[in-house]
């Protein structure tokens, strides 16, 4: 039995995380086998594909395999519903089984769905214990900013993906300040969502713009340039802060790629090593000439 690389997320890492948690039971009912993601305390079994990852495992998926083929009845998996993805609490080998032996796309469970708050806070601190999770989590918030702000990634040109938690969160931060100053106030009076599409429009777009005609994102291998547009918002805060005033966008940006920007493999070489090179490099022009 092959594994693959990844684990399931893990459901006590995601609730420690949610605020005002309840629970509200369900029922029996199919749900799609696609949409389970996670686990309660047995994220590490398994993969991210529902294959068990230990040999050890083998024999009781086996015994659910012989079971199944019997024409055996199981009993029906229990799982907890985070939206609309689901967790795990008992039933691992029979989701396995119903997976990759049966090709069931569905499965019948017992659903408690968890019923929860999540605040948009910049200054939160996550309790993060794998990539899993943490890239859970991140969904979890562009759910919650989304529902604030109707800025769906499906509808805009330049989605609004990041790769960091509290991202979403500065972003609608953002969104209120804009909101309350843009032109002396000309958006207090309405409503969220207009002030969000404004912003998009007016702060948000132009700048991505810009990464993009500039290549900054090239930079910085691995990130999105939403996540880019969010740091030097930041960056620009704080140097106009430090300033007294605005500083605007342009100063920021070349203040952040001067600092921030990774070296380029040139620029790490030891110096002499740089000199050597820049010979060799006058001497083959020299002899193309």
């Amino acid at each position: 039995m092959k594994t693959e690389e990844g684990q399931l997320v893990d459901f006590q890492t995601v609730q420690s995380n949610l605020d005002r948690v309840s629970e509200i039971r369900r029922g029996m009912m199919p749900i799609p086998i696609r949409k389970i993601v996670g686990s309660l305390g047995r994220y590490r079994d398994f993969n991210n594909e529902f294959l068990p990852n230990k040999k050890r495992m083998d024999a009781k998926y086996l015994s659910v395999l012989m079971a199944v083929r019997s024409g055996l009845e199981l009993p029906p998996v229990q799982v907890y519903q985070v939206n609309d993805k689901y967790f795990v609490i008992d039933g691992h080998h029979r989701v396995s089984v119903a997976k990759f032996e049966e090709k069931k796309e569905f499965i019948d469970a017992e659903v408690i769905e968890i019923r929860f708050d999540f605040k948009l806070d910049p200054r939160k601190r996550y309790k993060v214990s794998t990539e899993e999770a943490r890239q859970f989590l991140i969904a979890l918030e562009e759910e919650a900013f989304q529902k604030k702000t109707f800025l769906k990634n499906r509808i805009l040109i330049y989605p609004l993906k990041v790769s960091e938690l509290t991202s979403y969160a500065k972003l609608y931060e953002e969104i209120l300040d804009f909101k309350k100053n843009y032109e002396s106030g000309a958006l207090t009076s309405k409503d969220v969502i207009y002030a969000s599409y404004s912003w998009y429009e007016k702060r948000f777009f132009p700048a991505v713009q810009t990464i993009f005609e500039e290549k900054i994102l090239e930079h910085f291998p691995k990130r999105t340039y939403t996540d880019l547009y969010v740091w030097m918002n930041l960056h620009k805060y704080y140097l106009s802060q430090k300033a007294g005033h605005d500083v605007g966008f342009d100063f920021t940006k070349k203040d952040f790629l001067e600092k921030y920007s990774p070296p380029g493999f040139l620029e790490i070489l030891p110096g002499r090593v740089k000199d050597l090179l820049g010979v060799l490099r006058r001497k083959k022009e020299i002899a193309v000439r």
